[in-house]
Order: C-alpha cells, then structure tokens, then sequence
C-alpha cells in the first residue's frame, strides 16, 4: 500500500500558492518610476487582496479533493487486500482439512488415533494464534498509517491557516497605510516586504513539517517484523508437532 504523505501537504500548496503571491508582487514592481502609478496602487488593494484569497481557496479545495482521493484510494487498497487474505485462508483451511482426513484414515490404533487429534488441536490453535498476530500487525500498521495522515493533516491546516493570516494582516496593514496618508511608494514597499515574509516563513514551516514527518518505512519494517516473528512462532510449533506425531507411526 503506498501512502506518500509528502503529496498531501505538496499538492495544491507549494509553488502554486506562492506563484499566485508572486503575481500582485511583480505587477507593483513594474511601477518603480512612476508617481501616479503608484498612487493606484491604493485604489486597487481591495482587488489584490481578493485575487489572492481566491487564489488561497482554490489550493485549498485541490488539497481536499487530493485528500480525499487518496483516503479512498487507501480504503480500496485495503479491502482488496482483506479479500486476498481471506481467499486465501479459505483455500489454506481447504488443504488442512483434506491432510487431516488422510491423516485420520493412516491412524489405526488408539495411540495415533489420539495423537492425530492432539496433532489437530495444536495446529488449528497455532494457526488462530498466526492469523491473530498478522491481523494485529497489520491493522497497527494501518492505525500507524491514519495518525501519521492526521497528523500532516493538522500540521499543514495550521500552516496554511497562519500563512492565509499572514497575508490578510499584510494587507489590513497596506490599507491602514493608505488611509493614513503614507505615501502609496512606501505602502508598496511595505506590503511587499510583508508578502515576502510571509512567503519565506510558508517554506520554513513547511521543511518543519517533513522533519516531523512519521516515515513509511518505519511502519512498514514494523509490520514486516511482526508478521515474520508470527510465521516463526508457527513454524516452530508444527515441527514440534510433527515430530510427536512421527513418533507414534511407522517410519517407511
């Protein structure tokens, strides 16, 4: 199951979001020599602030939607994974009870007619015990997966939230400038150099995120550990068994 974490914070977060601050920013660079130009600047802070927090949404709703999308792509993977073990623990149980009946009908005498049973009962509790602790390691690896999701998930909300106020402030602070009388060149400037905060703290925040960042590998060597330590456990087991069970038929 492929669970890329990184796609959820990336997509619809990264350099679209920061090209769509670039834009109002490199329209006011333009203006430089021009004293009447930038005295629009003002009149069209209202315009400017909306662009960007439209564009802010539109990342915001290609985040939910890839969110979305790879929740259900997981939740497919995984029932079709849980189909797969259950056909094939059927056909298992199929092909263990065949060699039990074969084994029913070589026990002639009451020693190894007991000895099949207890050779029975120990098998089907081993297997119970396997299938349990498969069934354990996998589902931890899947509740691991859901908190690690979750997790990012917070982390970016609040990212994303303290990026989104960052730049409302940036203009309330633009407009403010403007009502007061600042004059429209040093209101720019200042709006630019509060955009361009915002922008490098976004990065920064984001390159905290990947260090906290829960690694796919170490769910995955856990659930492999596991599922490897209950498969030796069987294995160990039936050779036990199969050697008590030996010991009560003839040796051809």
């Amino acid at each position: 199951m492929k669970v890329n974490s990184r796609k959820i914070f990336t997509t619809g977060l990264g350099a679209a979001i920061i090209m769509g601050i670039l834009v109002p920013v490199l329209i006011f660079a333009g203006h430089d020599n021009a004293e009447e130009k930038a005295k629009g600047y003002c009149a069209r802070l209202s315009t400017l602030s909306s662009n960007i927090d439209q564009r802010i949404a539109n990342r915001d709703s290609r985040l939910e939607a890839k969110r979305t999308e790879i929740a259900n792509r997981i939740e497919t993977r995984q029932g079709e994974r849980d189909a797969r073990i259950l056909e094939k623990r059927a056909k298992w149980d199929a092909n263990r009870a065949e060699h039990f009946a074969k084994l029913e009908e070589r026990a002639q005498t009451d020693e190894q007619q007991q000895a099949v049973v207890a050779f029975k009962e120990t098998i089907n509790a081993s297997i119970a015990t396997r299938r349990a602790a498969i069934d354990e390691a996998i589902q931890d690896f899947r509740e691991g997966v859901k908190e690690a999701i979750a997790s990012h998930k917070l982390s970016v909300d609040t990212v994303v939230s303290t990026f989104r106020n960052s730049i409302q402030s940036a203009f309330g602070k633009a407009t403010s400038d403007c009502e007061n009388g600042v004059d429209p060149r040093t209101a720019r400037e200042n709006l630019r150099a509060d955009l361009r905060a915002a922008r490098e703290k976004l990065a920064s925040d984001r390159q905290e995120i990947e260090k906290l960042k829960t690694p796919k590998e170490t769910l995955i060597a856990a659930r492999r550990e596991a599922i490897k330590k209950a498969i030796e456990d069987f294995k160990s087991e039936l050779e036990s068994a199969r050697a008590d069970l030996k010991a009560v038929f003839p040796q051809e």
